[in-house]
């Protein structure tokens, strides 16, 4: 009986804790043959209270799962509501973030018109200040050698204005030595003047030119390129190309020659074009942007696959570019 008091006192961990103990002392008991009939059903007792609390755990724990699994359906049709929220979202965005990469394209194409037409310019700026002193520094060499002739004649004109027999200054330029003695005899003839030297002959002015510099065939075009008279730069880069095939702006000239085809809408055209920059010109900068522009020329004329070959190229040869990028965005699937 001592023992039943001391066990409904306990509750919880420690209730199951000694209930075991007692368990183990009731079997020991039993063991021992030391067993009442009294123990046996205190044994008893003490397993059906065990088994309750089993239950009891087991249905606290059914009961957690349950509220487990409610709560992690509730978090799943959250996420899936936001993500296809996200998705349809990311879908508008997307069409237009497409329509302003365009918008931005040809934003580019202008500016680097603009810009290559700058570097033109300051490339011709230069040619002029580094002639402009070159002209100068032979000014400058000829000042000279006019105030050495002009000192001499002065020295001379001292000289001859000078009295007969007057003695001149000491100390003045031109002064001669008195002479030591007067020697009768016929009069002397006066000194015959120097004559004055000449003056260096001008250089030769460089005959004109019948045509246009290639700065200048070239700034020209592409002026009428970014102001959007294709025609105009189209002759104008030609005669460039024609002229002056050999220079540093060739490959550029055959870049916007193309681009002109473009803005007409011209693709055929482009895309040859293109293809000659590509070819031709393997080590221009120009060659990532001729790749990117000849393959949406040919999604433009409806070329899926040869837009593909070509935007792939693009993506493995110059992969950091920022004409690969634009690619990459046009979903493409490269093999």
């Amino acid at each position: 009986m001592g023992g039943k008091t001391v066990l409904s006192c306990m509750n919880g961990r420690a209730w199951t804790w000694w209930r075991g103990i007692w368990l183990f002392v009731g079997a020991s008991t039993l063991l021992a043959g030391c067993v009442t009939d009294e123990n046996m059903m205190a044994v008893q007792r003490d397993i059906v209270a065990l088994r309750n609390d089993l239950a009891a755990q087991a249905k606290a724990n059914e009961s957690g799962k349950q509220l487990t699994d409610d709560r992690l359906r509730k978090v799943e049709t959250d996420v899936r509501t936001r993500v296809e929220s996200s998705v349809k979202e990311s879908e508008g965005s997307r069409v237009a973030l497409n329509q302003r990469l365009e918008e931005l394209t040809t934003e580019t194409r202008f500016v680097q018109g603009k810009i290559e037409e700058n570097a033109s310019v300051l490339r011709d700026l230069q040619g002029r200040v580094d002639e402009a002193d070159r002209r100068s520094r032979q000014s400058g060499q000829r000042v000279e050698g006019l105030d050495q002739q002009v000192k001499a004649l002065g020295q001379q004109v001292r000289t001859l204005t000078q009295p007969n027999g007057a003695a001149p200054v000491p100390g003045q330029p031109g002064a001669a030595a008195p002479p030591a003695a007067a020697q009768p005899g016929p009069a002397q003839p006066p000194a015959a003047q120097p004559s004055p030297v000449p003056a260096a002959p001008p250089s030769p002015r460089p005959a004109p030119q019948t045509l246009l510099p290639p700065e200048e065939i070239y700034k020209a075009a592409l002026s009428d390129y970014t102001k959007g008279e294709y025609d105009l730069a189209i002759t104008g880069f030609r005669s460039y190309l024609k002229g002056y095939p050999k220079t540093s702006m060739a490959p550029n000239a055959q870049y916007w020659l193309a681009e002109c085809y473009y803005g007409q809408k011209n693709y055929p055209q482009a895309i040859e074009e293109f293809d000659v920059v590509i070819q031709e010109y393997p080590d221009s900068p120009k060659v990532p942007s001729a790749l990117f522009k000849q393959g949406d020329a040919y999604l433009q004329a409806g070329d899926t696959k040869q837009a593909t070959t070509v935007l792939c190229e693009l993506i493995n040869k110059y992969g950091k570019t920022r004409e690969a990028r634009l690619a990459r965005d046009k979903n493409l699937r490269c093999r």
